[in-house]
């Protein structure tokens, strides 16, 4: 199982959030309980560990938060993003991935509606 450390490395890398440790560690439990299907499907460790990359990204990023786009200094001056369909893409490829569909429910369908352009409080 991918340890929180490397599910925030992932998504930090690959997708440039950073949704708060509670979630990525609740989304790591949740991927986590999926193991042993994965396993019975016949996938190999190293898929096994990008399916597990890929679902928790999903799951933690599934409400699209903000996106560091670009950054100086030491953190002092950033730009964000807020919607791209990095999500969408990642989701294709856990569906091209897990041929067994182990993880389509938890990760659940691809939506077609956009992302909203604010939050309403």
């Amino acid at each position: 199982m991918i340890t929180l450390d490397q599910a925030k490395q992932f998504i930090g890398d690959t997708l440039g959030a950073a949704p708060p440790d509670f979630i990525v560690s609740a989304c790591v439990a949740d991927v986590a309980a999926t193991e042993a299907a994965l396993v019975a499907a016949g996938y190999t460790a190293s898929t096994i560990t990008r399916l597990q990359a890929y679902a928790v990204a999903l799951l933690a990023c599934g409400g699209d938060p903000r996106r560091i786009a670009s950054q100086s200094g030491a953190g002092f001056a950033r730009s964000f993003k807020y919607s791209d369909d990095s999500l969408a893409a990642l989701r294709r490829e856990l569906r091209n991935i897990d041929t067994a569909g182990v993880l389509s429910e938890l990760v659940g369908p691809e939506t077609t509606e956009p992302a909203p352009l604010f939050f309403a409080a």
